[in-house]
């Protein structure tokens, strides 16, 4: 799985991957996150630490991508990759080869998060943000888009604002538009903030993930069910030829016999089966999760959003979700 982060120079994107390791030591709804690499954890760590001390990484001068573990209850159920774009690839031009890369990561990408500085946007400043931009970028990638996929507009440096209010979500009605128009995208607005204080900071990753972990759960069910019947049917035609049938055809044939084929088709579908039976859980810790975050739907307006987003300014809101299918998403 690959996670695409974009966002203007300065928006906080680094800020918030270091605030967001840091944070995830500890157990969110009993999920951890884990660099794949050694070095990586200890500069993640090292980062998260100066940040809670007032001091911010570096600019990202160029497109960085790194490898994580997502960890539930002390087990890795899912690795994938963050590409983090440099805040100058969003004014590229089309022919560049900067462009060209992002259009293309963008449309393969299975999660993307797009980050706008909410603090310039109460201000009346959207030009610095590049919404328009990135706009246009995710409405290219989404356009072709057939699969399942978590889109998360990310409002950082929410803590410098007092009110939300629908003037600071107008630049967004297009990309809102964008994600609605989507039979395939799940997309959330979710206020973020980093530094000496930290709030909402695990959301967005869980809100991106959620769908790749409950797609494993599906495709994992699917594949077990799938063993099975194709092991009944083995073991029906098995019966119809009668024991040394099957064994003379399959010599005959050089092919394995239907008894074999139908214990090897078992097999597989015990082991689909305990796979289901560890990723399920998860699956439905996030899903829970995520339906209660401002999620994107076709009959909110503006003001809905602005209503959600002071609800959960300051954290995820603590209501029941129970009895939901978390499968519904890929239906």
């Amino acid at each position: 799985m690959r996670i695409i982060m974009l966002g203007h120079t300065g928006v906080g994107k680094t800020t918030y991957m270091a605030s967001l390791y840091g944070s995830m030591q500890q157990s969110i709804e009993g999920f951890k996150l884990k660099a794949a690499e050694p070095e990586d954890h200890k500069r993640w760590m090292e980062m998260a630490e100066q940040i809670q001390q007032g001091k911010y990484p570096a600019l990202t001068d160029q497109r960085q991508e790194y490898n994580f573990y997502l960890r539930y209850q002390g087990k890795n159920i899912l690795k994938f990759a963050w590409a983090d774009y440099r805040g100058g690839a969003i004014r590229e031009t089309q022919e560049s080869e900067q462009a060209k890369a992002l259009l293309q990561d963008l449309k393969t990408a299975d999660g993307i998060m797009l980050f706008c500085d909410c603090n310039a946007l109460a201000q009346g400043d959207t030009r610095s943000n590049q919404i328009g931009r990135m706009t246009t970028l995710a409405s290219q990638a989404l356009r072709e888009l057939d699969r399942p996929m978590s889109l998360a507009i990310v409002l950082t440096k929410t803590d410098l604002v007092i009110d939300f209010q629908v003037d600071l979500l107008q630049s967004l009605n297009g990309l809102i538009t964008a994600i609605d128009a989507s039979e395939f995208v799940l997309g959330a607005l979710l206020p973020i903030a980093c530094g000496t204080q930290l709030h909402n900071v695990p959301m967005p990753l869980l809100f991106i993930l959620h769908a790749a972990v409950v797609f494993q759960a599906t495709t994992t069910y699917a594949a077990a069910e799938s063993h099975e019947e194709r092991a009944k049917s083995y073991e029906t035609q098995s019966r119809g030829f009668g024991g040394m049938a099957d064994w003379v055809i399959s010599k005959i044939s050089n092919q394995e016999t239907y008894r074999e084929m139908a214990a090897k088709e078992k097999k597989q579908a015990v082991e689909k089966q305990q796979e289901f039976e560890e990723i399920i859980e998860p699956a439905m810790s996030l899903y829970n999760y995520v339906q209660k975050l401002p999620l994107i739907k076709p009959d909110l307006a503006l003001n809905d959003y602005v209503r959600l987003l002071s609800e959960i300014k300051g954290g995820v809101i603590d209501n029941s979700v129970s009895n939901l299918d978390p499968f519904s998403i890929f239906n």
